[in-house]
């Protein structure tokens, strides 16, 4: 507690100069995250240049989420010894790197392993990086600034999803993965800058990491959103391809009704993270938005784009109050706390991410054996995320959790 109150007085003048370096690291990594959505599909640039089927564009896609879930746990035990900051400005370099290295790539078997290695860089920085946040903002104000730091994940989402559309176009679809790369390594040299270094704890004052581990409300909400984190990051993904195969929507109008999944996600994810600190009930901000996100997943399968252009924000708007809620509850639950919060937040990850690796393969399976027709796809991914979202149903209230350890 001691330590907590000097970090917080030491550290308070400057806490939103730190949270603006994070959160536009943030958008940087999201940016690097899905500016190759735009270049895939069957007539997609990938395809063309480097002669990539469908379901193959479903493994690189899956190949990202291999690689940031291996390296979920690693990157959060990793800083509860190395620092946060340490950690998080190391995977950003890596993922800068390496969306270099997808430029650069000459054929398709680089491009899938400089995938993994963004993969990789983005594990490193996520859940650090909320480690660096937590320490400078009250419990009752983490639902916010995490809702804030999902919605740069949104912001930048949206400009992989149609500003690269506009890059790609301007540069070439090399540069414009290459120019992603670029723009990170610079977020790192301001992060090095305005981030304060990490304070390390000796040995003998750490807790033990293993209630982190067997807290049973960690991996119910691991696995009750599993289904849902796949669902939004397929669709984030082939949104764009489905409105272009599916009804001929040009590139330009697809990449916009695409991104308004992100979009809309900006104002969805401090809202529900405002409402949840103001109504203390973490709990239900992730159960009732993550059903109605699931059938609003099922819905793509049977809407016209008319209703999508409703339907694709709608869902953005829901599924970013899930995921804030979800994150910030981690640290509340006292066998986590603040020391390990970015540990609890790696375990949600890796089983989420790992757990996700089949699902855009199948979904890419789904549609290629229903010749291009999209929605079996969307039924799948929207009925398995509705079926695992039940899970959340039994784990603790965070606050109450909370609440009763501090009585």
């Amino acid at each position: 507690m001691e330590q907590q109150a000097e970090i917080l007085q030491s550290a308070s003048s400057r806490r939103w100069l730190v949270l603006g370096s994070v959160l536009t690291s943030r958008v940087i990594y999201t940016i690097n995250w899905f500016n190759i959505a735009p270049l895939l599909g069957a007539t997609g640039l990938i395809a063309v240049a480097l002669n990539v089927d469908l379901p193959s564009q479903g493994l690189l896609t899956s190949s990202f989420l291999l690689g940031a879930g291996i390296f979920q746990i690693p990157a959060g035990i990793v800083a509860a010894r190395w620092g946060p900051k340490n950690t998080s400005q190391l995977g950003m370099l890596i993922l800068s790197f390496s969306g270099i290295g997808e430029g650069l790539s000459p054929n398709f078997p680089t491009l899938l392993v400089s995938r993994f290695l963004l993969g990789l860089g983005a594990a490193l920085f996520f859940a650090p990086a909320i480690g660096i946040l937590t320490p400078l903002f009250k419990p009752e104000e983490e639902g916010f600034v995490l809702g804030l730091y999902n919605s740069c994940f949104n912001i930048g989402g949206a400009l992989g999803l149609f500003g690269w559309v506009l890059v790609t176009d301007l540069l070439g679809w090399r540069q414009g993965l290459i120019l992603g790369g670029l723009i990170g390594i610079i977020s790192v040299l301001i992060g090095q800058a305005v981030i304060p270094h990490d304070r390390t704890v000796a040995p003998a004052k750490r807790r033990s990491m293993k209630p982190v581990f067997k807290n049973r409300s960690i991996w119910l909400i691991a696995f009750g959103v599993l289904g849902l984190w796949g669902s939004i990051f397929s669709s984030s993904s082939f949104l764009e391809a489905y409105t272009k195969d599916t009804f001929g929507i040009s590139p330009y109008i697809s990449g916009v009704m695409a991104s308004l999944i992100m979009f809309a996600s900006i104002f969805g994810g401090p809202i529900g993270g405002r409402l949840s600190d103001k109504f203390r009930r973490r709990k239900i901000f992730i159960f009732v938005p993550g059903i109605l996100t699931s059938l609003g997943v099922i819905l793509f399968g049977i809407s016209q784009p008319i209703e999508l252009w409703l339907l694709i924000p709608l869902v953005g708007f829901l599924d970013s109050i899930v995921f804030s809620t979800m994150y910030a509850s981690a640290s509340q639950y006292p066998e986590v706390g603040r020391e390990y919060a970015p540990l609890g937040i790696s375990i949600i990850n890796s089983v989420q991410i790992l757990g996700s690796y089949p699902i855009p393969i199948i979904f890419t399976l789904l549609v290629k054996a229903n010749e291009n027709n999209y929605s079996p796809g969307w039924f799948f991914m929207g009925g398995l995320s509705l079926a695992m979202m039940m899970l959340v149903l039994w784990i603790r209230e965070p606050f109450k959790a909370n609440s009763t350890s501090s009585g």
